[in-house]
Parts: structure tokens; sequence; C-alpha cells
């Protein structure tokens, strides 16, 4: 399991987190869900040791995250950040590849990492984007992209932020469809979202962030209640129910 206990940060005089505790069970899609400013991308970097807390800790299976060398950390958990730059014009199959990075014991990837890199591939869809440079891709097709090389890494908890903000409707699916079977193969998937409708959808559980504090946690239905809506986003909304799953659709101030 993965999980933070007690994490505080401050920016300047800026509270980002305060006193979040959290546990990210096996198994599972978690989404991070609240209005903007609420600490999600920043609390995902902390698990992602990309950011040091003020105070708390990470845990993974019970071992504090800090006591894990860098490179098993790396093979543990994945990290898919907001914005898919790219500094170098690498081709897709490439840029790919450098997911298998903490596995590599040489320059060249053996027949796991070349395995592991095409599995990535064909799961995000982008087979016919090969040979490209990712330059050269829209803003969608290098969210994919980027989204390929996490995958690659075969890591056993994924932390994705925002993974589906660029692709139009089909893909956002897609993608959703493809984080769910993950954490249906006992993966842990913590995903940072904005689209209400596909995180009660698809996510197992959800946290809701306001103003740096964890203000609700739990199954989509509790969590996205009308009083949460309206006192977290200041939004009223629809509920229905189709083929069996519930939705909700944001709807007027």
């Amino acid at each position: 399991m993965l999980r933070v206990n007690n994490i505080s940060l401050k920016f300047s005089d800026t509270t980002v987190l305060d006193d979040v505790s959290i546990g990210f069970e096996k198994g599972n899609i978690i989404g991070l869900i609240g209005p903007n400013g609420a600490g999600k991308s920043t609390l995902l970097r902390v698990l992602a040791q990309l950011q040091k807390p003020d105070v708390g800790t990470i845990e993974i299976d019970g071992v504090n995250a800090t006591k894990i060398a860098s490179n098993n950390f790396a093979k543990k958990v994945t990290y898919l950040p907001q914005t898919g730059v790219c500094h170098w014009p690498l081709t897709v199959e490439r840029l790919v590849a450098l997911g298998r990075y903490p596995h590599q014991d040489s320059q060249q990837l053996s027949e796991l990492d070349m395995q592991a890199v095409e599995q990535a591939i064909v799961e995000t869809d982008i087979e016919h984007l090969i040979g490209r440079s990712v330059n050269t891709l829209s803003g969608g097709e290098r969210a994919r992209v980027m989204l390929a090389r996490a995958l690659a890494t075969q890591a056993d908890i994924l932390l994705a932020d925002e993974p589906i903000v660029a692709l139009d409707p089909r893909h956002q699916i897609d993608v959703m469809v493809l984080l769910k079977a993950l954490a249906q193969k006992g993966k842990t998937v913590v995903v940072v979202l904005h689209e209400l409708h596909l995180a009660m959808r698809y996510c197992d559980r959800l946290v809701l962030l306001d103003n740096g504090q964890k203000v609700s946690e739990g199954l989509a239905k509790g969590v996205l209640s009308a009083d949460n809506l309206q006192t977290v986003y200041g939004v009223d909304a629809i509920y229905g129910e189709h083929e069996g799953s519930e939705w909700i659709l944001p709807w007027g101030q």
C-alpha cells in the first residue's frame, strides 16, 4: 500500500497541503479531485518524492519512502507530469523506451525492455506515430506518448497528473479504461482529474481536496454529493444512471 501520513507543506506563507493523510490501496484507481489550487498536483509530486514536505511521511508497503534506494523507488513508482515537455527531438519509440531506464544495466534494451515498450505503445494506441519526432505531435498525441513512457516502466504504482486533459472524448475514455484495467491487475493508480463525470464512472475511490485539506474520501457517489459540490466547487449537478452506472453532470452555479 502507498500511504501519506500527516503531510503538510508551505510555499512562502501559503499553506499548500495541511495535515493530509491518505491510504492508496493496491488494485484501485484513486482519483484526486478538487478546484484549481486545491493541492492535488503538489500532493502527487510529494508522492513521487519530487517535492519534500515540511512535515509528514510517505510509506510504500510500510517502508518509509526515503529509505528506499532511488533506483528501486523508480522501479516501484512512475510519475506522469501534467505537461508533456520534451526538450530533445526524440522519436516516439525512443521516448517511450526512456521508461525502461530504471531497469537497464547497459545502453542496450533487453528483450524484456523491448516487450514492455511495444506493449505500452499498443495500449496507448500510438503505433501510427512510430518514427515521428515528438516535437511534431499535437498536444493530445504527445500526452499519449508520455503516458506510454510511464507505462513502459511497469511500476506497481502509477501517479498521473491530469493524463486526459488534452485528449478528445474517445481517447479520454480509452485512457480511463486502460487505467482501470491496470488497477484491476493489482497496480495502484493515483490520478488527478477535473472531469467529474469520468471520475465517478471509473475511479474506485475519490479524494476531494480544497485549500490543501482533505474534505472527503470514499466512494464516488458519497464524495461527489450535492453538498460537497456546492461547498467546494460552488456548483450544482445533475445525477443519473445509464447501463447500471451512475453519472454526474455539473450544471450551474
